[in-house]
This record gives C-alpha cells, sequence and structure tokens, in this order.
C-alpha cells in the first residue's frame, strides 16, 4: 500500500513538470519547429524518443516539423559496464561470465532504448550484444499515460490546429514498443536474411537466437564503416558509384518485391565491409501492401500522364477521409500539384522529397488519412535519396527506379514473365562490391526502358 501511495506521489509531480514544460512552451498558441524540439529535450529521455519516432510521420506533422526534430537523433547517455553486467545477468538468470569472455567497455552506440557492445564469447567468436536500458518500458509507459493526462489539463487536443494530439501519441507509443521488443527485431533479421540470400554486395548480420531475448539481442560482430564515410571508402578503394547505385538496386528490391523495408536507413544503420553493403538495426520495418504498391504504381503513371482525376480518385480509395469532403477544391489541389511535377521522363524527376511533402500537405489540408506503411516507404526512400546525393550526385535515383520497372513490366505470357524475371535479376544480383585485392568483373549493366515509363506503367506486373 506504501508503495502505491508513493508511485502515486511520484506520477502526480511528474505530471506537474510535464504540464508545467507544456504551459511554458504556450503550445495551445500554435508551436514552431525550433520550439517542439526544444520542448521534447525540456521534458526529458522518453520524449526525446518520442521525437525522434515523430520526425517519421510527415503523414501527422508539417515536414519543417519532421526535419527539425530529426535532430533529436544524438547519442545518448550511457550506461557502464557494470550495469550491463547486472542486466544481461539478470536476463539470463546466470552470471554473465558464463556466456561471454569479455564485454568492452565503450558501446558501439548508445540510444534512447537500447545501447550495443562487442563482446567475446566463450569459445573466442566476437559478437554484438544489444541491450535494453533498464525499465525503460515502464518509464516511457508512466510518462507517455502521464502526457495524455497533462494534455487533458491544459485542454490540448491539437498543436497548429493540424496534428491531433490523442492520436499522435497513441501511434508513436505503438511503434515504440515494437522498436523494444528484441524478439520480433531478431525475426526481423531473419526474414532480411532470407530475402538477400544469393545477393553477393549486400548482407545482414545473424542472430545468435540461444542467446537473444526480449531484452538482450546478440548479433554476428561486423566490422568496417559507416556508408558515409566517404574517406574510407576511397582509401580502401571502393567505388562510390559503384556502392550507392547497388545500395538502391537492393532497397528497391525491398520494397517492390520483398515489400518489407528498413523503416531507417540513415547511414548510421548501413556499414560497408568485407565488400558487402550491411544492413543494421532492424528494429523499424515497413511492409507494403497490395494497395500502398498500388498507390505508388498510380502517383507514378499520374506524374507522367498528368491524369489528375485517376491520381485524385486512387488516394480517395485508399486512404481515409470524410465523406463530406470538398471534391471540388480537393480535385482542383490536385490538378495543381500534378502540373507543378509533370515531367516527360524520369530522368526529369525532382527530389522525391518535394514531391510526397506536397502530398502530405494536401492529404493533411483534406483530412485525408494517409496509411502508416505508405508513408514509412516514402520517409525511408527520401532519407536514401538525401545519402546518395550527398555521396554520389552523378548518380541518379530515378533512373535506376525506372531500370527496376521497366525490368518488372511484362507483357501477358508465360514468355513475358520469364523475359521479366531475368531483367531483374540482373538489377538485383551482381558481384560483391569492388575494392582493393577485390578485383572482379564488372557487372552486367541493364540499361533499357529508363525513359519509356509507359512501359511499366502499364504493364500487367503478373503479381497476386
Amino acid at each position: 500500500m506504501a508503495n502505491a501511495v508513493m508511485e502515486t506521489g511520484a506520477d502526480a509531480k511528474r505530471l506537474l513538470e510535464i504540464v508545467k514544460v507544456i504551459s511554458k512552451y504556450k503550445v495551445t498558441q500554435g508551436i514552431s519547429p525550433e520550439k517542439l524540439c526544444d520542448m521534447f529535450k525540456e521534458l526529458g529521455p522518453t520524449f526525446v524518443k518520442l521525437g525522434q519516432l515523430l520526425s517519421m510521420h510527415p503523414e501527422i506533422i508539417p515536414m519543417e516539423h519532421c526535419k527539425k526534430l530529426e535532430s533529436l537523433r544524438t547519442d545518448a547517455s550511457r550506461l557502464v559496464t557494470a550495469q550491463i553486467r547486472e542486466l544481461i545477468t539478470e536476463e539470463y538468470g546466470r552470471p554473465w561470465s558464463q556466456v561471454f569472455r569479455q564485454i568492452m567497455p565503450y558501446p558501439l552506440g548508445a540510444a534512447s532504448i537500447a545501447q550495443v557492445h562487442e563482446a567475446v564469447l566463450l569459445d573466442g567468436t566476437h559478437v554484438a550484444v544489444k541491450i535494453q536500458r533498464p525499465e525503460i518500458y515502464s518509464v516511457m509507459e508512466r510518462d507517455v499515460r502521464l502526457l495524455k493526462s497533462a494534455l487533458n489539463v491544459v485542454k490540448l487536443k491539437k498543436i497548429n490546429n493540424v496534428m491531433n494530439l490523442g492520436e499522435t501519441i497513441d501511434e508513436v507509443w505503438a511503434v515504440a514498443q515494437e522498436e523494444m521488443d528484441f524478439e520480433r527485431e531478431a525475426a526481423n533479421i531473419r526474414r532480411v536474411r532470407e530475402n538477400i540470400e544469393g545477393i553477393k554486395y549486400v548482407y545482414c548480420p545473424k542472430v545468435y537466437d540461444e542467446l537473444s531475448t526480449k531484452h538482450v539481442l546478440v548479433m554476428e560482430y561486423i566490422g568496417g564503416f559507416e556508408l558515409t564515410d566517404k574517406a574510407a571508402m576511397e582509401q580502401q578503394g571502393y567505388d562510390v558509384q559503384e556502392v550507392c547505385t547497388k545500395f538502391i538496386n537492393n532497397y528497391i528490391k525491398q520494397f517492390a518485391e520483398d515489400r518489407f523495408f528498413h523503416a531507417d536507413p540513415h547511414p548510421g544503420n548501413v556499414y560497408i565491409w568485407d565488400g558487402r553493403i550491411v544492413w543494421l538495426d532492424l528494429g523499424m520495418m515497413g511492409t507494403l501492401t497490395k494497395a500502398d504498391a498500388e498507390l505508388i504504381k498510380v502517383c507514378m503513371k499520374a506524374i507522367f500522364s498528368n491524369d489528375y482525376v485517376s491520381f485524385a480518385d486512387a488516394v480517395l480509395n485508399i486512404c481515409e477521409h470524410d465523406p463530406e469532403l470538398d471534391r471540388e477544391a480537393y480535385y482542383a489541389r490536385m490538378q495543381a500539384y500534378l502540373d507543378k511535377y509533370r515531367v516527360l521522363s524520369m530522368a526529369q524527376m525532382s527530389s522525391t522529397v518535394d514531391i510526397f511533402a506536397d502530398l502530405y500537405r494536401i492529404a493533411r489540408d483534406f483530412g485525408i488519412k494517409v496509411p502508416k506503411s505508405f508513408t514509412m516507404f516514402w520517409r525511408s526512400l527520401s532519407i536514401m535519396e538525401g545519402t546518395v546525393s550527398d555521396l554520389s550526385p552523378k548518380t541518379d535515383l530515378a533512373a535506376i527506379i525506372g531500370r527496376h520497372m521497366a525490368a518488372q513490366a511484362m507483357v501477358k505470357g508465360v514468355a513475358g514473365s520469364i523475359t521479366r524475371k531475368i531483367s531483374h535479376r540482373r538489377l538485383v544480383s551482381g558481384s560483391a562490391l569492388h575494392y582493393n585485392g577485390n578485383d572482379l568483373e564488372p557487372d552486367e549493366e541493364f540499361e533499357e526502358g529508363i525513359n519509356e515509363p509507359e512501359e511499366w506503367l502499364d504493364g500487367d506486373t503478373g503479381e497476386k
């Protein structure tokens, strides 16, 4: 009983802190991207994580707010070695020394939910150990619950008359819970490893299932360097354009073929190691439905054909919206939108970031709710686009997408199906990356159909 009183008192104190901070920033009067970011920092680690996750949802808040919240991606304070050993011992129910010969004291990375250490198993095998922070779930659950109470106290339901706070908190908290489930992440890794089997230039570290739990994840140790370390790449003799092209090729395969893709492909989650592009941190993955894939296809086709009616209808068919929507105004916005971005070829396409930022603005203005998976896809694609453009400006994302779409297009019949499969395989397979001491024959390029969108836009994909 005494503990319950103490917890209630602690909750009341924390609730008051949250209310004071919200009131300080005058959120009820609207909030700029800068103030939103500062407020999350002042509210503490839970809200920093929520802000990070919120930055991935342009369908919820304006793009300018999303971009500012990305600055919250900073290393968190690290747990000391003694804490790490204690957590592992508690999780395994036996001394950590019965599992590991050594745990390196300095983490490879520290974030709000977990940190990663290099370790050595008893047999001498080097591994990476991801350890969840103690009580992180209960702390975040409490803060989320108290935040919703605080919003009721200050009578705040929306920010800038756009963001529905109750729905937003629930959605972001659901994502956070998924990221805290390491058993789920282990399953994600196994699935990705199956999807990349046979592709020589890409890799994903294996999981040691017998040593992994819901709060501790033991994986194969990966060396190398971050994708954006251009100096290391050139020093070791890698061709930057080859790396970027194959990085894009595999990512397109993830969403176009596997329909299971890395939802947070920022440079820290992509490494170059031993002639391969390595995918790390698979706690957040996206899945595309048939409807999502159809919307992507319709969107691309509309850009080329300027068929704003078909495009507008497709968005309404797939997304949730108010039946009383002002259709005349909505169709006019869609026509203006397509007029702005209409092009004649893939190579002429502007940034996908701008294209879909504008689309989300229209959706918010008309109360249209875009599917979460679709949003995750376009956000991750924009991250990839930004990374590649910085590394290799000559690498044309749109042209590479055009190659894949052309390869996937087919005429009806067995012959067309075989042609499509062979063409697509040439894009997603290929040799390991070229670098010093690994001189291989160059991969065969598939150049057909880059500027012929009608070939893939009107083709029957044959997929069920």
